[in-house]
């Protein structure tokens, strides 16, 4: 294997790994969240972290994408971006929350939702801010600095969250908590870049603000649009329906979401890699897109069946059963899960061909197309209208993403990217059914089977690709080499 292979996936690796435990820990704080506050409270925080995030979109702009693009290209540009980027995150995000939240307690916020907001505001502004720390180390691909900060922000936070909320603490306290562990994460983020990666300089110039935000902008506003897809839902249901669905909701979404970091960490490795090949190098980016595509698929594709076909046992197992309402808004979220990551690796491809405008118009057709969708669903279907929403949706900016990368990168050998993930989904899928009596013999049974079909197909059909994968784990390289 190349080492450019083996350096795309050692980096997956560090991001599978820092977004897994990040995952667990986060997903271990809401579940108790959810069980000591019941679906009302927990829906005052879920409905918080979404206005919050929706509110705080000029903050992130795109400007960390063009960071990471730039710098890999030439990584002398750190001093450039890095405090710009910064400052720029801070004066955007600041008056947008400022003023969103000023408008909303105006407007008659109840005190404790206000509370809530504020400080969760402040949270999602370090976390920023801390990911600008992470496109840095991306551009670098010096991606095994991001499990080290995020693991310890997410885990300090959980720690100290379920401490309090199991000694009888409020959501206030809850959100105030998630704030410290937003502000640890960020300094240990910055201490990791400037010890261990680079020494950018803090010269914060203005003047590179406009040429910065034009370069961003197409991105910034799929960004925006991006942020209406995933959280207008979240907000909608609140204004038609009690807290206690919301709660519900927000249960089977932090399911959905959960998923997300299997994008997130496959992208975040491969997304340096695009940005310095072309369809014409070698090897092409059509290439690297292909093999990621079928990473992607291999690692969501049985996530999304579990969705589907346990959905009850998933939701009673970790939230218990005052949350069964969830159950089939988990299902209609599966198909989500497995069409996420098409649209993820779509777009970081398209950036990195400077193809940045396709982001702006899908996402805001798209996030229009929810709005609307919403409005017809949710006063129908409630919370599972707003599930099936998200589906759709995401099957447009998926469909879309796909065929505009298609024209840019050449033909996708699809047979090669489907074929292993999907047999042994299917395999996996018939598994849970025969089992779903006994979750958790379902649940060992689908892992056993997906992952030996998996490794049959791939070995008789694309050995190259199963190979590649193989040489990653340090003893087969070791044994190989002697």
């Amino acid at each position: 294997m190349s080492d450019g292979a083996r350096r795309i996936l050692a980096n997956t690796a560090y991001r599978l790994l820092a977004d897994v435990g990040s995952k667990l820990a986060s997903v271990l704080f809401f579940v108790v969240m959810a069980r000591e506050l019941g679906d009302e409270q927990f829906g005052v925080f879920a409905f918080g972290l979404a206005f919050v995030t929706l509110a705080s979109t000029l903050g992130n702009f795109g400007q960390d994408q063009i960071l990471t693009r730039e710098v890999a290209r030439d990584h002398g540009l750190l001093d450039r971006y890095f405090a710009n980027t910064l400052a720029i995150k801070l004066v955007f995000a600041g008056i947008s929350l400022a003023l969103t939240i000023g408008i909303a307690a105006a407007a008659g916020l109840d005190p404790e939702t206000r509370d809530v907001t504020i400080l969760l505001g402040l949270a999602v502004v370090l976390e920023l801010l801390m990911s600008t720390c992470f496109a840095s180390y991306q551009a670098f691909e010096r991606l095994e600095y991001i499990p080290v900060a995020l693991i310890s922000q997410r885990f300090l936070t959980a720690a100290v969250g379920i401490a309090a909320l199991l000694g009888g603490a409020g959501v206030v306290a809850a959100a105030g908590i998630y704030l410290a562990g937003a502000a640890v994460g960020f300094v240990l983020a910055l201490w990791l870049l400037f010890g261990r990666v680079a020494k950018p300089r803090l010269a914060v110039d203005p003047e590179r603000w406009w040429p910065l935000m034009r370069a961003a902008l197409p991105i910034g506003l799929a960004g925006v649009f991006a942020v209406v897809l995933f959280r207008i839902d979240t907000v909608m249901l609140a204004a038609y329906e009690s807290k206690d669905v919301v709660g519900d909701y927000s249960a089977a979404y932090r399911l959905f979401e959960a998923t997300l970091f299997v994008s997130w960490s496959i992208g975040a490795a491969v997304y340096p890699v695009f940005s310095r090949l072309s369809p014409s190098s070698e090897p092409s980016v059509g290439f690297v897109y292909e093999r990621s595509l079928k990473l992607v698929t291999a690692l969501t594709l049985p996530l999304a069946a579990g969705a589907a076909v346990l959905p009850g046992p998933v939701v009673d197992t970790l939230y218990g059963e005052q949350y069964d309402e969830a159950a089939p808004a988990l299902r209609l979220l599966a198909p989500a899960i497995a069409l996420y990551p098409l649209s993820y690796l779509g777009g970081y491809l398209l950036v990195s061909q400077n193809r940045q405008r396709v982001l702006t118009l899908v996402y805001g057709v798209v996030a229009l197309e929810n709005v609307l969708l919403n409005l017809v669903l949710i006063p129908t279907l409630s919370l599972e209208g707003a599930a099936l929403g998200t589906s759709i949706s995401q099957l447009l900016v998926a469909v879309a993403f796909v065929a505009v990368s298609q024209q840019t990168v050449g033909r996708i050998a699809w047979r090669r990217v489907l074929a292993g993930p999907v047999a042994a989904t299917v395999l996996a899928t018939v598994a849970m059914v025969l089992l779903r009596g006994n979750f958790w013999a379902a649940l060992s049974a689908a892992t056993l089977v997906y992952v030996a079909a998996l490794v049959a197909i791939e070995l008789t059909l694309y050995s190259e690709d199963a190979r590649a994968v193989l040489d990653l784990v340090p003893l087969r390289r070791r044994t190989s080499t002697a």
